[in-house]
């Protein structure tokens, strides 16, 4: 063992790396990959859970990702507004681009471009609407994970914005497996008549953190370009994650 090293820390930290890499792992897979005792991996296990790190379902531990993804919100809630790659999806596409995420129910702007997308439309940044009524908001609750959306939609509230704003719970769940399925989701005027608005995910080590859009008069989205306009705006998503990952690593 290396001088100063904390043995006891080194054994969470590498249980909490092996639960982070499985979607579900027994307390007996854990003491047979990484060499423990019952009585210490049980420990371990217990100390995690209990800080939130980690979540047990019946007999087998997973990673609480909503712990993980609030401490990078946090840490990089500058960075939205710095982000380069945005300016270059608005400028291919030429539409309004935006890029929102989750706050409790809300969907929070955190980035918006409009023409001549040069600068930030920073008086719409910070702007809330609820999560049911954009693409955005559809988007991002399409890819949380099942305990995740479970506890969101627990606390949903499903208001109508406008006469096309979803409010049948059921047929809005079926709705979310359609988008995740697509890969995009798209807002019918369901928040602002008038308006049409197509979002993909933003993901970071496969976890959705936000939501990349474009918006625009309904006239300019028809259903015929939409699959086009979303294969854009995936490609900006991608070239969005590789600079956040490039801002976190300096």
């Amino acid at each position: 063992m290396a001088q100063n090293e904390v043995s006891t820390l080194k054994k969470g930290i590498l249980v909490l790396e092996l639960v982070k890499q499985r979607k579900g792992i027994t307390l007996r897979e854990v003491m047979d990959e990484q060499n423990l005792s019952k009585s210490t991996a049980f420990r371990i296990l217990t100390t995690l859970e209990e800080m939130g790190y980690v979540y047990k379902l019946q007999t087998q531990y997973f990673i609480h990702h909503k712990m993980f993804c609030e401490s990078f919100e946090k840490r990089s809630e500058m960075d939205w507004a710095s982000l380069r790659s945005i300016y270059q999806v608005a400028q291919n596409l030429q539409m309004s681009t935006y890029i929102g995420k989750v706050d409790g129910t809300d969907l929070v702007m955190t980035q918006v471009l409009h023409a001549p997308f040069q600068e930030s439309a920073d008086e719409e940044i910070g702007n809330r609407s609820k999560l049911h009524q954009s693409a955005l908001g559809k988007v991002i609750l399409a890819n949380l994970d099942e305990e995740l959306l479970a506890s969101i939609f627990d606390k949903l509230s499903l208001e109508r914005a406008t006469k096309n704003t979803f409010q049948d719970s059921q047929l809005f769940r079926y709705h979310l497996k359609a988008i995740r399925e697509d890969g995009y989701a798209f807002d019918d005027e369901e928040r602002i008549v008038g308006i049409r608005c197509v979002a993909v995910p933003v993901f970071r080590n496969q976890e959705v953190i936000a939501a990349l859009a474009i918006a625009a008069p309904a006239d300019q989205i028809s259903r015929s370009n939409i699959k086009h306009i979303a294969t854009k705006l995936h490609a900006g998503s991608k070239d969005i994650t590789k600079e956040i990952e490039t801002l976190v690593n300096i």
